[in-house]
């Protein structure tokens, strides 16, 4: 499964060091996010197109390998992203 910001547009956030804070225009909700959600973030809006779990991770993981944890530890914080109304999935 592909992931996509769902409404870009309607995202206001702010970084402060490793953490975002991100308010939904759609939603009218704030949320915290830590540092693994933060770069998700990050990533999805600045990606030219949808991404899947393991895509990111290879992007999260820059040069490296990355670790068998990581996609399931994405796949989560997607979720969470869809029911927060961030994320979506993408065909």
């Amino acid at each position: 499964m592909r992931w996509r910001i769902a409404t870009a547009d309607k995202l206001n956030w702010r970084r402060f060091g490793e953490e975002i804070v991100v308010r939904s225009e759609h939603t009218g909700s704030t949320h915290h996010l830590d540092s693994l959600a933060a770069e998700l973030l990050h990533t999805l809006l600045t990606a030219e197109a949808a991404l899947s779990a393991d895509e990111l991770a290879v992007r999260l993981a820059g040069e490296q390998e990355p670790p068998p944890e990581l996609s399931p530890s994405i796949e989560a914080t997607l979720l969470e992203f869809r029911r927060l109304g961030i994320a979506e999935p993408s065909d």
